[in-house]
């Protein structure tokens, strides 16, 4: 009798950390269309063809599989604005405003879901939330040539605010154009900056 093939792996021999970081990357997938709170485990499951129940096994509830998908996206968005290596520094500020712009065009419904559920207290949101804005303050110092010091981390988070609620109305409903946008952003961030020496 002849021997019976190797059969193959199964979806079962996955580890534990592939798994996981699979259906991290599921939840990725989807939220250019779902905000995050909008997920639903048997969705992902469904498209990771394994059962909600497993789901499970690999993320002992939907709150920890929704802040790791939430920590993984703000990561991506965070590596995303980094200036890149070689850019003039004069042109760094510029290169960050663009991108991060481009960023919420391409995310908006999941990114204004993610900025509302941090200002709405859930609190699983709130700690990445804050932690990407605290790493992002630091570029934007770091960037800018600035001290990082009490005064300036105040006025960078202020400005931040200011440009999430502007760029994410704007992608809603773009009253200036790309440009003026971004050339507003800048005038703003700079005159908060002054006004700190």
């Amino acid at each position: 009798m002849t021997a019976s093939p190797t059969p193959p792996t199964s979806r079962s021999r996955r580890s534990a950390g592939d798994r996981r970081a699979q259906l991290v990357q599921i939840g990725l997938e989807l939220l250019p269309t779902t905000p995050i709170q909008e997920l639903t485990i048997d969705a992902v499951a469904r498209r990771a063809g394994i059962s909600r129940s497993l789901l499970f096994h690999y993320f002992a509830t939907k709150r920890e599989y929704y802040t790791a998908v939430t920590r993984a996206a703000a990561d991506l968005m965070w590596a995303h604005l980094q200036p890149r290596p070689g850019t003039p520094a004069d042109e760094q500020v510029a290169g960050m405003l663009d991108r991060y712009v481009g960023w919420v065009e391409t995310y908006r419904e999941s990114h204004l879901a993610f900025v509302r559920g941090a200002g709405g207290g859930d609190p699983w949101v709130a700690d990445v939330y804050a932690e990407t804005r605290q790493r992002l303050v630091e570029v934007a110092l770091s960037t800018l040539g600035l001290p990082d010091d009490a005064l300036r981390r105040q006025l960078v988070l202020a400005w931040f605010a200011f440009a999430e609620d502007l760029v994410g109305s704007w992608a809603d409903e773009p009253t200036l154009s790309r440009p003026e946008l971004l050339a507003l952003l800048r005038e703003i961030l700079d005159r908060l900056v002054r006004s700190g020496h």
